[in-house]
């Protein structure tokens, strides 16, 4: 009591002393003391893009356990007729994020949206059909992944959120199956997290026709799914069988194509066919369906090169291929990795390799030297009678192998001088010092014993030392000391590098190997079928 009586007072006299300074000290709204009047940020909404469909093993009621293989059965067939379904629309939007707008923000002010951000009034132009956008760029078209669990515990209601959220499903089918005479009745109940609500779907079948009757009752769900009327789309290909059809980026079939479930909308196509240049266009199905015949062109796979010389007037090769004489200009050849040849009389033959790109033009220009290209590339290749930089490259490796060996060998013979004389030694430190005082019988015996083991041990660190001037140090703790097979490693490690280097001249190179290049493009959506962009389609020797 007397504590609180005390602040009191001591508060008092507080304002009283600081009353004068909050007086003349202005006040500044929250607002104005941190200028947001004079910042603005506009509106940004981004907005949910995928959903996942879970479809879980639906419960045994009958009671008679010879009947629980349906538990899983009618999750599976239920999965086969929902899968194909990749794409959904939902008019109510779920925002994964929202930035609110603050301060001023002048209506001739340009907002600064990504893609995938949205604002208020645009949302509302997207609404109410002002604004026409692909429905790859409409945020009410979703992407629907759809996921059986058949090995999991046909869950009830009290049991259906935890392991939805253990999935993170957005969507859970479940349900019960009864068998009542010759017939099963299921009661099929999909629950959505948005909101919770759940929409029942009963249906009876017969025992003996159990999956095969399931249709209704899967249609009934596609349409409740798809949450807005669908089109009728078909593709052909003329002629051509097989190509590949994709819809905003998923596969969806091969042409002759067609399906009845599209949701309506401007859709992304693309259609793709090994050998064939791919079809790229939109399809307009807001107000009925379509039908499209589709030509592809042959894919002619081909870039273009142009060649100089100087001199003028030298043959070119492309691999075995023969150009022409140069000067050429944007000649067609196939592309991908290859080598160019240019020859002409009385000068050495030139090589170049190349990298053909489909449309693209490369350009290729050379200065020929005088001479035999045979005496030159001979001179250039062999150093030594049939021996070449590359050989004396390799034989210094081994070199510096030998030479390894003989570090080795010598740091083990050093270590062997020292562990010989190890047992003939007992004063190791100063504690076998004092033993071997203690038990001498007179000064001069032990005098005697010490001089003899520090003669050993001297000989022995003597035979250590000469070893290792031979093989030199190279340790963590030691560092680097020079030795004899020290510096016969570090020599024929440099004479490697010399000779290989020396072996790297253009010339050479391009003489030797022809690069390749012969990574797939692998078609998206489709396992096992790719194209190959490259011409050489193995390493080529020349």
């Amino acid at each position: 009591m007397k504590f609180s009586l005390l602040q009191k007072v001591f508060s008092s006299i507080l304002l009283i002393v600081l009353s004068p300074i909050l007086v003349v000290t202005p006040t500044y709204g929250l607002d104005e003391y941190y200028r947001f009047p004079e910042y603005s940020s506009p509106e940004k909404i981004q907005f949910e893009k995928e959903r996942k469909l879970c479809i879980f093993p639906l419960r045994n009621l009958t009671g008679d356990t010879s009947l629980d293989f349906y538990s899983s059965g009618y999750a599976s067939v239920i999965y086969s007729g929902l899968k194909s379904l990749t794409q959904i629309y939902d008019e109510v939007l779920i925002p994964k994020s929202i930035q609110h707008a603050f301060g001023s923000n002048p209506s001739n002010a340009l907002l600064n949206l990504r893609e995938g951000e949205w604002d208020y009034s645009k949302l509302e132009k997207l609404k109410k059909g002002e604004l026409a956008l692909g429905v790859g760029k409409d945020p009410r078209y979703l992407i629907l992944k759809v996921q059986p669990y058949e090995a999991e515990t046909p869950p009830d209601e009290g049991f259906l959120i935890p392991v939805s959220r253990k999935y993170d499903c957005f969507y859970s089918i479940y349900g019960e199956y009864e068998k009542k005479g010759e017939e099963i009745k299921l009661n099929i109940r999909m629950r959505s997290s948005k909101d919770g609500s759940k929409k029942e779907f009963s249906h009876k079948t017969s025992v003996r026709r159990s999956y095969q009757e399931l249709g209704p009752i899967i249609e009934e769900l596609r349409k409740t799914l798809l949450g807005k009327h669908t089109k009728a789309l078909s593709v052909k290909t003329g002629n051509l069988y097989d190509a590949l059809v994709f819809i905003d980026g998923d596969y969806v079939g091969k042409t002759p194509f067609k399906r009845s479930d599209i949701l309506s909308g401007i859709h992304d196509i693309k259609i793709t066919k090994n050998g064939f240049g791919e079809w790229v266009g939109q399809v307009d199905l807001r107000e009925s369906s379509k039908e499209l015949d589709i030509t592809l062109e042959k894919d002619k796979k081909e870039g273009f090169i142009t060649v100089s010389s100087d001199p003028v007037g030298a043959k070119v090769y492309l691999g075995s291929e023969f150009l022409g004489v140069t000067p050429l200009v944007k000649v067609p050849v196939k592309i991908g990795w290859n080598r160019l040849r240019f020859v002409l009389g009385e000068h050495v033959d030139q090589f170049k390799g190349v990298e053909i790109k489909k449309g693209e033009v490369a350009e290729i220009s050379v200065k020929l030297k005088e001479g035999e290209s045979v005496s030159y590339y001979k001179n250039k290749k062999y150093v030594f009678l049939d021996h070449t930089y590359d050989d004396f490259a390799i034989y210094s490796l081994y070199g510096s192998l030998f030479f390894y060996a003989g570090y080795y060998y010598f740091n083990l013979r050093a270590d062997q001088a020292l562990e010989n004389a190890r047992p003939m030694v007992q004063i190791t430190n100063f504690v076998a010092l004092q033993e071997l005082q203690n038990s001498s019988p007179n000064f001069q015996t032990f005098a005697t014993s010490y001089f003899y083991q520090e003669r050993i041990y001297d000989d022995a660190r003597d035979k250590s030392e000469y070893f290792r001037s031979i093989s030199g140090r190279f340790g963590k703790h030691q560092g680097v000391q020079g030795g004899l097979m020290l510096y016969g490693i570090g020599t024929m490690l440099i004479l490697s590098a010399t000779f290989y280097a020396l072996g790297l001249d253009s010339e050479t190179l391009e003489v030797g190997v022809a690069p390749v290049k012969t990574m797939p493009t692998f078609v998206r959506g489709i396992e096992g079928q790719y194209e190959t962009e490259s011409y050489a389609k193995f390493h080529l020797r020349f």
